[in-house]
């Protein structure tokens, strides 16, 4: 019997069986279903997408070639377990082995002062001399892992204008466990909560003019709202940055291809370090075995694997907005719109003509986001620059799904470092920019409060 090309590949990648369970929807699955009008074709291949997304990686030396690789050093074994069904992390509990949570990352880079900024305002991109650009805190192949640690909180009490108290909690990192020494007395820490992956292929096509026109980096009409773009090395060229907290990848190829590399170890055609995120002085993970194939591009996630995954999160839908013509929504809406918040989570984006899929070709949609990076003040700091984001600066996060989050992946952790354990937590951490809309959202009544929280949980 003569084999379709997609019943080829699902042989191929192994997947077989994986793809056959996609017909039970007992699972939260509202950020990982596909957009309308797909193809026949396209719809085969996101559900294959989905199963290359969802796969367990192991070890090399392995009889698996279509799956080997994994590490040396690794924070896990598949893309689902940082993004359960396409949803948010969230942030170790007090004194929880941080190793042992996927979805929290620990992040290194240098804390450059102010007189080392290179003159196109881009600072470099460099990790720590032993660790790399992330702890790694799992391993294989008898290599050791990097470290362990765990978080405290220290908390303060908010009082809002009508004497609720709501109590914000701030992580302290603590070190448990560091196998490959201290680290450089320039070296800065940030900590990082994986975030949900919504609507990217929506905003991996706003073209590049629509970002920068919205840009006001010197704040010229004195809004006190000054978005900038984030730009980042390119091979000729600075390029506009899209993705991630500090919008540091410019693409959704980047970002899966970094993601594959940093944390589960594996070669890509971007990253094409089979030891990933080993450093030069890290020689036992740098010597052993890899799972580069010759049949894979000799790579360990081979252009059609690459592709696939690509496929899947380009083309998962957004969750439509609900409520629309409730009471609450609408006043919430205004809310929204007269506490400035409107300013920075903008509500309408459009894409253009160039993207390889034609679904994602010429829509409006409504991400709640500029894509714009903004000082969000001193509390909300990061431990070093990334390229032309300073530690004070972030890009905006979309809003769209936020309400489905715990519905989704069981999860709950807002802000980049899953610090905020409810939308209104994440609102009062605003400051920077935000300070105004952090402000007016303290004076409203509690009823103005529920009904703009309503309006946000709606979108």
């Amino acid at each position: 019997m003569t084999r379709s090309k997609n019943e080829n590949l699902l042989m191929f990648t192994g997947l077989f069986a994986s793809f056959l369970g996609f017909t039970n929807m007992s699972v939260a699955s509202e950020y990982s279903q596909p957009l309308p009008s797909l193809s026949a074709e396209e719809k085969l291949e996101f559900r294959i997408g989905e199963g290359v997304f969802q796969k367990f990686w192991v070890p090399s030396p392995s009889s698996t070639t279509a799956s080997d690789g994994l590490g040396p050093l690794y924070n896990t074994r598949s893309c689902n377990n940082c993004h359960v069904n396409n949803g948010r992390g969230h942030a170790p509990e007090a004194h929880v082995s941080g190793a042992t949570i996927p979805s929290f990352m620990v992040r290194f880079g240098k804390r450059y002062p102010g007189s080392m900024q290179h003159h196109d305002g881009i600072f470099p991109s460099v990790g720590d001399a032993h660790y790399g650009g992330q702890l790694q805190g799992q391993s294989a192949n008898g290599t050791l892992p990097e470290g362990d640690f765990h978080l405290t909180y220290q908390t303060h009490v908010e009082v809002l204008a009508d004497g609720q108290q709501v109590s914000l909690r701030k992580p302290i990192l603590h070190w448990d466990k560091l196998h490959y020494g201290p680290f450089e007395a320039d070296t800065g820490v940030t900590l990082l909560n994986t975030p949900s992956l919504v609507g990217m292929g929506l905003l991996d096509n706003i073209p590049d003019p629509y970002i920068i026109a919205n840009a006001d980096p010197d704040d010229l009409d004195q809004d006190g709202i000054s978005g900038k773009v984030s730009w980042i090395p390119g091979q000729h060229n600075p390029v506009v940055g899209r993705f991630g907290y500090k919008a540091s990848t410019p693409s959704v190829t980047a970002q899966n291809q970094l993601a594959f590399n940093t944390d589960l170890g594996l070669s890509t055609l971007l990253f094409p370090a089979p030891s990933g995120d080993c450093t030069p002085l890290q020689l036992e993970c740098l010597n052993s075995p890899n799972g580069n194939s010759p049949h894979l591009d000799n790579l360990e996630v081979d252009k059609q694997q690459s592709r696939l995954v690509d496929l899947f999160v380009s083309l998962a839908a957004p969750p439509a907005m609900r409520n629309l013509s409730e009471p609450d929504f609408l006043a919430g809406k205004d809310i929204f719109i007269d506490s400035g918040c409107a300013s920075c989570h903008t509500p309408k984006m459009v894409t253009g003509n160039d993207s390889p899929y034609s679904v994602l070709k010429n829509r409006t949609f409504y991400p709640f986001t500029d894509m714009l990076l903004h000082d969000m003040g001193a509390e909300l700091r990061s431990g070093f620059p990334v390229y032309s984001a300073e530690p004070q600066e972030w890009r905006t996060a979309p809003l769209w799904g936020i309400g489905l989050s715990e519905k989704v992946s069981g999860r709950v952790g807002f802000l980049h470092d899953g610090r905020a354990r409810t939308i209104e937590e994440a609102i009062l951490w605003h400051g920077g920019e935000a300070q105004s809309s952090q402000q007016a959202y303290k004076r409203l009544s509690k009823e103005y409060r529920q009904k703009l929280i309503y309006f946000l949980e709606s979108l």
